[in-house]
């Protein structure tokens, strides 16, 4: 199935700004949303939809939704982590204010349950999203008390904080189209999330150290063997998740396995650099 062309995302990111409105709430979010990052969310939800022939509308709100939840989470979570920067730039916090960036993060899960509208099944889209919402806000409660974990129940942590939003996209598209696979991608989502936090912790690794943060590097070891291990563990998740996708009605599970394939390639980069 085609990726989606930057395009395509270019279009999504403008119905996410029109969605938080205006006002210096709105103008926050914008600014968010202007620093960049990947729209892995979006992408799912857009090649979910594809894969089910949905119309248009319903395309989008697979995409937007998730993909402002996913932002939200990152708005708060700077604030609560006192991380001053995001992708390169000021974080809201920091830019505009502890205060804002509540409010910002406010409005873009306000936002979020808005695109559900175009959703052909609103009332159970917006089941799926309160329950994702939880989900990952149980997750980060745990990983803001610092634990020290053994690797299932770090497992569990990122299924919890990562998982839940990586799964939501194509929850929607199957719930768009009616179709079977619900509690199967979110276990993919799940598996997918192990791999995706890995690869955040084998960059992070130093920083993680030095302020306390749960970092599977150092779970698995010290130096150079936490990091090997680490990367072993991740491409191990990509292969189960890549497995479990295929069950996935049609070619639905392609929308997580072209997210493995960008994450095994950035799995490769880490390799190369060290």
């Amino acid at each position: 199935m085609p990726r989606h062309t930057s395009a395509v995302l270019d279009q999504i990111d403008e119905r996410m700004i029109d969605l938080c409105g205006a006002g210096p709430v709105g103008a926050g979010a914008q600014y968010h949303l202007s620093t960049g990052g990947s729209r892995v969310r979006a992408r799912l939800g857009l090649e979910a939809a594809g894969a089910l022939a949905l119309a248009p509308g319903a395309a989008e709100a697979c995409a937007v939704g998730p993909e402002l939840l996913h932002n939200a989470s990152l708005v708060h979570d700077d604030l609560q982590d006192h991380d001053a920067t995001r992708r390169g730039h000021p974080a809201v916090w920091r830019r505009f204010g502890p205060a804002a960036a509540v409010c910002v993060g406010d409005v873009m899960i306000s936002a979020a349950f808005a695109a559900m509208a175009s959703h052909p099944d609103p009332a159970r889209a917006i089941g799926l999203m309160h329950a994702a919402i939880a989900r990952t806000a149980n997750g980060q409660a745990r990983d803001l008390r610092k634990p020290c974990l053994d690797l299932d129940a770090y497992r569990a942590l990122v299924a919890e904080k990562t998982g839940t939003l990586i799964a939501l996209p194509v929850r929607l598209a199957l719930a768009a189209a009616n179709a079977p696979g619900d509690s199967l991608a979110l276990e993919v989502g799940d598996t997918l999330a192990f791999a995706y936090q890995a690869i955040d912790d084998i960059r992070d690794r130093d920083a993680d150290r030095a302020s306390g943060r749960v970092n599977l590097c150092t779970r698995l070891g010290t130096g150079d063997k936490g990091v090997s291990l680490a990367r072993s563990a991740a491409r191990d998740a990509l292969h189960a998740a890549r497995h479990r996708a295929a069950g996935l009605p049609g070619q639905t599970g392609a929308s997580f396995c072209n997210l493995a394939d960008r994450m095994d390639s950035k799995l490769t980069e880490h390799a190369n650099a060290a």
